[in-house]
């Protein structure tokens, strides 16, 4: 992270001395806030009805970072740029008129109130009848907005600590393959490790308490529920909770286990980016 003026060159700025750097923090400023999100009204999931006639599909999701998510019931279909685990993502914008230009099928999505939480969704030449999940229940804790959005990791790290170990073994890398090749050279294994590449945070309630999210590495992507639970995020049943910092674009998800005489945390860097598969 950069680091700022001390008083003394500020000072200096102000009085009109002339410096080679700028004394303008604009440009810090923006690089280090997160964006805005694009599409925060435009975030739901819908549900595509059982008794509908197409119910090749089981849901849509847009997402308020301009991801969209398409559950299929038996894969995707033949020609889909790329699913896995019946899956398909990629990213989506808003057309002048409305609809959502998804951009991995090059369709359109048409999304039309049909009353009582009911929609009429057209995808390509299909049109299905769903029900929107979650209205009027969106995540609304303090970090919702910097949470709530796509990730991609930028930095994957672990440190074990034992007794026995004059130092602590680090390990750092660009993503969590390469780390778990260089502990697996070390000799090491980590007893609890979310693998990722990217995950997207859904800002829109399953139920009362659980929201969705997909993580993707380079040879999957699986869907889960997550949680907010006093200021860490809890990924689908497991217990363990994973600590969340910020330090400003960055987002940072870590854990820590000691087992015995031995502690071993990993750690995530990660940076907002729209997930595309």
């Amino acid at each position: 992270m950069k680091k700022f003026f001390s008083y003394f060159m500020i000072s200096l700025c102000l009085l009109g001395t002339s410096v080679v750097t700028s004394c303008s923090s604009d440009d810090d400023d923006k690089e280090d806030k997160l964006p805005e999100l694009p599409y925060l009204s435009d975030a739901a999931i819908y549900q595509v009805d059982e008794e509908n006639n197409n119910e090749d599909i089981v849901y849509i999701e847009l997402t308020s970072a301009g991801n969209y998510f398409i559950n299929y019931v038996d894969g995707a279909p033949e020609g889909s740029s790329v699913a896995m685990k019946r899956f398909e993502c990629s990213t989506f914008t808003k057309n002048s008129d409305g609809t959502y230009q998804l951009n991995g099928k090059n369709v359109a999505l048409k999304i039309e109130s049909a009353g009582s939480n009911k929609f009429n969704i057209t995808l390509g030449d299909k049109t299905y009848t769903a029900t929107k999940a979650g209205t009027g229940s969106k995540a609304s804790f303090a970090n919702a907005d910097k949470i709530c959005r796509s990730w991609k990791v930028k930095k994957a790290y672990a440190e074990i600590k034992e007794l026995t170990m004059p130092e602590p073994l680090k390990v750092s890398a660009d993503n969590y393959k390469q780390l778990t090749d260089r502990l697996n050279e070390q000799k090491r294994v980590l007893p609890y490790f979310e693998e990722l590449d990217y995950i997207s945070f859904s800002n829109t309630y399953k139920d009362s308490s659980h929201l969705w999210y997909v993580g993707k590495t380079d040879s999957s992507i699986a869907r889960g529920v997550w949680q907010w639970d006093n200021g860490k995020i809890k990924l689908g049943d497991s217990s363990k909770s994973i600590d969340v910092t910020f330090e400003g674009s960055t987002m940072k998800l870590s854990h820590t286990t000691v087992d015995g005489s031995t502690t071993i945390k990993w750690e995530y860097e990660l940076t907002p980016a729209p997930v595309r598969i």
